[in-house]
């Protein structure tokens, strides 16, 4: 499994992602996987990770397909791959979440799993010098693309359940998990897998399964699991993510931390989100012991593993040290 980076971490500044990345870079890591939350812009700062690097593959892991259009998205992807002189980007695609969609960017969120669909479809055909695109849930037309990509661009499909996987395998270059312990892998690549052959292809040689994988070194567990449960309990609250969490088996868990988070009821959510549950979807522990989960995902089937570190400045910077490739 090839290792990344991925800056997301809270609290970080644009300029400070960009020397995490730097650094990352001098100590072997592959490639940057950024994240687009509340923090800084995706594609602004892949432009700014692209002119300050020259060997990192990049990527975003996920942009939501109902906040961009299709031609914006392949306008940014062309725009980074010239920046990145050849190197290979990965544009990611996901549904995203109810409230980042719907709240904060006043968008409609439903329908998810067509308008992820026709949204990585409709990019890769105006990156491959089409004009037209129409869909049941989006259209282009008249577009022609300026500043195409002078490198590969890989589109990956963001997926956590069944329905989305089987997309990312009928559409997809690649698909960008989260989230998930490394158990459940083998069951979402037979779901990638059951989407390539109700599509009728077979997956690409290039299609690579990606992660981000959240952790904290740390020689006090439960000190690591408390900034998990504190960063990712809300996000299993979200519809999206609450699902997921019940099809990976813990039914109850999902329908405690939903009924808690409504409620307002946070001590209750974080107790909803037990030991157990932490360490399955996380990794929280000494160097050695995160090794040997990565070791895990690898043998699962995970082609890439970015690492999202959580902590203060100076224990990101001692872990990216001991975790190098």
């Amino acid at each position: 499994m090839d290792l990344a980076v991925s800056p997301s971490m809270p609290g970080f500044s644009a300029p400070e992602l960009v020397d995490l990345v730097v650094a990352a870079e001098r100590l072997g890591y592959s490639e940057a996987w950024v994240a687009e939350v509340a923090g800084p812009e995706a594609f602004s700062l892949l432009g700014a990770l692209a002119a300050r690097t020259s060997q990192l593959a990049l990527g975003v892991a996920v942009v939501p397909a109902m906040t961009r259009s299709p031609a914006l998205l392949a306008m940014a992807a062309g725009t980074v791959s010239q920046l990145l002189g050849g190197r290979t980007f990965g544009l990611g695609i996901g549904s995203s979440s109810h409230v980042i969609v719907e709240q904060w960017h006043d968008a409609e969120f439903a329908p998810p799993l067509g308008r992820v669909r026709e949204t990585v479809e409709a990019t890769r055909a105006l990156l491959e010098g089409e004009r037209e695109y129409e869909g049941a849930h989006v259209a282009t037309r008249r577009f022609r693309l300026a500043s195409p990509p002078s490198g590969p661009v890989r589109l990956f499909v963001g997926a956590l359940g069944p329905r989305m996987l089987r997309v990312a395998g009928a559409v997809g270059d690649g698909v960008c998990l989260n989230l998930m312990p490394a158990s459940a892998v083998p069951r979402q690549l037979a779901e990638i897998r059951r989407g390539a052959e109700a599509a009728g292809r077979a997956l690409p040689e290039h299609f690579r399964v990606m992660a981000r994988f959240h952790l904290v070194i740390t020689e006090d567990p439960e000190a690591g699991r408390g900034l998990i449960r504190g960063a990712f309990g809300p996000y299993f609250a979200q519809p999206v993510y609450n699902r997921f969490l019940g099809w990976l088996g813990h039914e109850e868990e999902a329908a405690a931390i939903a009924g808690a988070f409504a409620a307002g009821d946070r001590e209750a959510v974080a107790a909803a989100f037990h030991d157990a549950l932490v360490d399955g979807v996380s990794l929280v522990g000494t160097v050695g012991e995160i090794r040997e989960r990565l070791d895990e995902y690898a043998d699962a089937g995970v082609d890439v593993g970015a690492l999202n570190f959580i902590g203060d400045p100076g224990s990101i910077a001692d872990g990216l040290r001991a975790l190098a490739p």
